[in-house]
């Protein structure tokens, strides 16, 4: 066998392949006596018809036959001999299989980008000082007074705070856009509902009608109305005021704790972790900044196409849940890629570099940590160990868990290594 390889843009290889003549007949020969054996050519018995008149009804079948067994091979052999570890599957092309004569091919892949980290230890990042102050607390306690609430029915007019559950519907240009909403609960408060509407109620009592004019603004998500003016057309079919309940350990315990004091001590606890949680993102983004700008080098761009698609899928799904429509999002995809191109690219710039310091300090995650981490998930999902477990091995997720496992040991790494300077 002959192979040449060619360095092209990149981090593509071309690899151009030739099996001999030899080689091609030997496979030829076989595939046609396999066909013989099975095939049922009228006038002979199964198995004993020439071979010529095989090769004459199955010639297609045969060729194809023979690419099958003598391309993989040709490439596996070429990548042997080149060294080569690729990262994706290869684009076979330019093939040309003479039955008399060799079989020649090409065969394009992306391969390992040439990684060269100078610096990785000593990294200057700094932390801001993390604590959590008192009104941080009381605003958490607020906010679970708040979830909480009881609504109760009210005869009164509607004041600022109360809620009106209306009928809602939207006009543009004079025609209706989407269904008309029942049972929509708005709070009498401009910065808290919709565009402002919610002041508009003040009030209003059960079974008033009001129409609302509102200016759409210029950021709306569905951009055919952005700017335009809409008309609530509003139906008050009930009107409800917010009680919070009394700050006491009955509200405690609703929370899982005894007392009100335990209470806010878990709450304080909970901030400070998310607060660290944060802290500890801050300081990975500058290191991986501080990458991005000293570490360059050509990276796959079959790996930057996989990742841009998962982050344009992931954009385009947020934008469908905030409810903008199918069309809009389509007409913006191609604007939506060319945003998110560069960060696809340093994702996998980043993923090359860490995974060249993990092989540098010899990172590699145990059966044993793989299993501790899953046996805390199953506590978090409230589901058996082994239960997990098997969901992991039978979707092929566990490769994709201990890589992730050994990126994470290795920013833990960079952050103990880290010069961190508070601020």
């Amino acid at each position: 066998m002959k192979s040449k390889i060619k360095k092209l843009e990149g981090t593509q290889r071309q690899l151009d392949i030739e099996m001999p003549k030899e080689k091609v007949d030997e496979v030829f020969n076989q595939v046609v006596e396999d066909i013989r054996k099975k095939a049922a050519v009228p006038g002979f018995r199964q198995g004993k018809a020439p071979l010529d008149i095989i090769l004459k009804n199955y010639r297609e079948d045969v060729v194809d036959e023979v690419k099958k067994i003598l391309i993989p091979q040709g490439y596996e052999r070429a990548l042997e001999e080149h060294k080569i570890e690729p990262l994706s599957f290869p684009e076979i092309f330019d093939i040309d299989l003479a039955l008399s004569g060799a079989l020649v091919f090409k065969a394009k892949v992306d391969v390992f980008p040439e990684v060269n980290v100078k610096k990785y230890k000593g990294l200057k990042v700094t932390k801001e000082k993390v604590q959590v102050a008192d009104e941080e607390v009381e605003k958490a306690v607020s906010r679970i007074r708040d979830m909480n609430a009881e609504f109760v029915s009210i005869e009164r007019p509607l004041n600022k705070g109360d809620f009106g559950i209306c009928s809602v519907e939207t006009n543009i240009d004079g025609k209706p856009i989407g269904k008309k909403n029942e049972n929509m609960w708005i709070e009498v408060n401009k910065d808290a509902s919709l565009l402002g509407v919610g002041e508009e109620l003040v009030g209003l009592k059960k079974g008033d009608k009001k129409d609302v004019e509102v200016a759409l603004p210029e950021s709306y998500p569905d951009k055919k109305y952005a700017g335009k003016k809409a008309i609530f057309h509003i139906e008050v079919n009930d009107t409800k005021e917010k009680k919070l309940p009394e700050m006491n350990d009955e509200l405690a315990k609703k929370t899982g704790k005894e007392t009100v004091e335990e209470m806010k001590k878990e709450i304080r606890a909970q901030l400070l972790e998310r607060k660290e949680s944060n802290a500890r993102v801050s300081m990975l983004n500058q290191i991986m900044e501080e990458f991005l700008k000293t570490c360059s080098f050509a990276v796959p761009g079959s790996m930057v196409k996989r990742q841009l698609k998962v982050l344009t899928d992931r954009v385009q799904d947020d934008l469908a849940a905030k409810g903008v429509d199918k069309e809009t999002i389509e007409k913006h995809q191609g604007e939506l890629k060319e945003k998110l191109e560069k960060e696809a690219e340093n994702k996998v710039r980043l993923y090359f570099i860490l995974d060249k310091i993990a092989t540098a300090e010899n990172i590699e995650v145990t059966d044993e940590e793989i299993e501790a981490w899953l046996k805390a998930l199953a506590v978090d999902y409230n589901q058996p160990f082994e239960n997990v477990k098997k969901y992991y091995e039978e979707h092929n997720l566990m490769g994709g868990l201990k890589e992730e496992l050994r990126e994470e040991k290795t920013l833990d790494l960079l952050l103990n290594e880290a010069v961190v300077t508070e601020k």
